[in-house]
């Protein structure tokens, strides 16, 4: 095979065909005529190649990881995983194959087993770069991105400049809300690589999230230019812009790399979300929802595989929420919890309107922006007792302080810190235990608006039930009855309910109120979020830079044929 690892592959491969005209039970004939074939893009000669090598030696490593890399490269990715798996039955000792399987998993989107095995690669070789980049890219599908940073700079330590590096640090920023740190080293991975298409793509992000509009579609543009197959890309320009006719030459691209196939699941979603959009607003409802449908099978597959929503453990959380968190509860810690006063904690269910109510206030000179800060997500189990409906008094003050010091990273020198993490309506027993001065602010949408929103926007974090009609509607019903029991033992001072439609129709009157409950004096900025020069991280970005509108309100109507189970709560108004 010297000719072939000096780059003559037509000729190593006559050479090959020659040995195997010779001898068709050749092995090795076998194998290096899938890899030239392979590396030379003739995938079919390729997996028939390797497909005959395994059938002679079936136990053989080499053999079939060889044949998990020609059905990885065409797209057989559960094929893949399983020869990967045989290969690394046989060979555990060797790195790059269980590398490779973890590449296989991640594509399938199983996250977590590909996680497992960019482990071991790292394991045996804890100085592969492409495993730290690869585990690093798991960390970010699974917001963990203090971990994706950490295996971004154990790659950098080893390789200063490696724009992949770089570019896994930035996006680690970028998902840690700290897209201000993120730009430099996204413009570093440009300086060196300008044909880096998801770099380009992640400033033109970057810029969305600044109100630079212009600039982000610059970027956005250049990724579809350098690499015209991929989703990520036309999916940000899609929200990035009202779509009109004069973008129609853009959605027949994006319709037609969906037709062509081919594409890795994760782009492919993206697509999909960005046609749903595109068609909807080019008055193509029908065409649009069944983009939609198919963006939330691929989420849902992709994050989740074959798992099923588990509605009983679903509803039995918030049961044990309930009575946990019970007035007798609360009384037990009344004085157990900081006085701090700084946090103004957002809720509702997703899409209700949180980045609004955020935005609105931080751009009073006295209130800075968390974001959707995952403290209380990650650390609320702490605030549970040893038994039953029981609360672990002595954590309370820790945890309000340990929250504290996280806002004040976040955002300091302010008066007040907004944290507008939509699920923290689940935790906000513990939070007003911890934090009892804290104000809370519940975001109150129209059911139906809400429901269809959850359905037609991608998730940056896996959320188990958002991908199917009729889940999203039973956690609903679960998120109200979890509302109902806080409005009923939370202080009335402590607890503002806001509808989203009032806000959006009467702004001065409810923005007043707003501000007023967060003891805070007006300050006229607050009627004019759009300027806020904050950035954002949230599917609402291109939103958050408009003047407040109406427009979002009964947005439901024009899918009205095709609403499924969303129809169920067309007559709950915003009750």
């Amino acid at each position: 095979m010297v000719v072939g690892k000096t780059g003559r592959d037509a000729e190593a491969i006559l050479h090959m065909e020659g040995v195997l005209a010779a001898d068709p039970s050749s092995f090795e004939a076998l194998f290096w005529l899938s890899l030239l074939h392979r590396r030379n893009g003739r995938l079919s000669e390729a997996l028939k190649n390797a497909e005959q090598a395994v059938a002679l030696r079936p136990g053989d490593a080499y053999g079939l990881n060889n044949l998990g890399l020609s059905c990885l490269d065409a797209f057989e990715l559960d094929r893949a995983v399983d020869a990967f798996r045989r290969a690394a039955d046989a060979r555990p000792d060797m790195a790059q194959i269980h590398h490779n399987l973890g590449t296989a998993l991640y594509m399938l989107g199983r996250d977590v087993e590909a996680a497992k095995a960019f482990d071991r690669a790292l394991a045996l070789n804890p100085r592969a770069e492409d495993s730290l980049l690869s585990l690093g890219q798991v960390m970010i599908s699974q917001t963990n991105p203090t971990a994706a940073a950490e295996c971004a700079r154990r790659a950098l330590a080893l390789r200063p400049e490696s724009p992949a590096a770089l570019l896994l640090l930035a996006s680690a920023l970028v998902e840690d809300s700290r897209p201000g740190e993120a730009e430099p080293y996204l413009a570093k991975v440009i300086e060196l690589d300008p044909s880096d298409a998801k770099a380009q793509a992640l400033l033109g992000m970057r810029f969305q999230s600044m109100g630079r509009f212009d600039e982000a579609n610059e970027r956005l543009l250049k990724s579809m230019e350098v690499s015209p197959k991929q989703g990520f890309a036309y999916f940000a320009y899609v929200h990035n812009n009202k779509v009109s006719e004069k973008d129609r030459e853009l959605v027949e691209t994006m319709q037609r790399l969906v037709d062509e196939g081919g594409l890795p699941p994760r782009e492919l979603d993206f697509l999909e979300y960005g046609l749903g959009r595109a068609l909807e607003n080019l008055g193509e409802y029908e065409r649009s929802i069944r983009h939609y449908d198919e963006a939330n099978r691929l989420a849902y597959r992709i994050k989740f595989g074959s798992a099923k929503f588990d509605r009983a453990a679903y509803s039995a959380n918030f049961d044990r929420i309930i009575a946990t968190y019970s007035t007798d509860g609360f009384a037990k810690t009344r004085t157990q919890g900081d006085t701090s006063d700084l946090p103004i904690v957002i809720v509702g269910m997703m899409r209700s309107g949180t980045t609004l109510v955020e935005q609105i206030l931080s751009s009073h000179f006295l209130v800075g922006p968390a974001g959707e800060d995952r403290y209380w997500p990650m650390n609320w189990r702490r605030s549970l007792g040893p038994t039953p409906g029981s609360i672990a008094v002595s954590q309370l003050r820790p945890l309000a302080q340990g929250y504290i010091k996280r806002l004040k990273q976040v955002a300091p020198n302010y008066l007040r810190v907004t944290d507008k993490m939509p699920a923290n309506y689940e935790y906000l027993g513990p939070i007003h235990a911890a934090l009892p001065n804290a104000r809370i602010i519940h975001m109150r949408r129209n059911p139906v608006d809400t429901c269809f929103s959850i359905y037609t926007t991608p998730n940056r974090v896996p959320v188990d039930f958002a991908y199917n009609r009729e889940n999203i509607v039973f956690a609903y019903r679960e998120y109200e009855r979890l509302m109902a029991h806080w409005r009923r033992v939370l202080p009335k001072d402590r607890f503002l309910e806001v509808l989203y439609e009032e806000l959006v129709s009467d702004r001065e009157r409810i923005t007043r109120e707003i501000v007023d409950f967060c003891r805070l004096e007006w300050d006229d900025a607050c009627l004019s979020p759009e300027r806020n020069d904050r950035s954002v991280v949230t599917p609402s970005l291109w939103q958050v830079r408009q003047p407040i509108y109406t427009s979002s309100i009964g947005r439901w109507k024009r899918f009205e044929p095709w609403l499924g189970a969303f129809d169920e709560l067309k007559e709950r108004g915003s009750e």
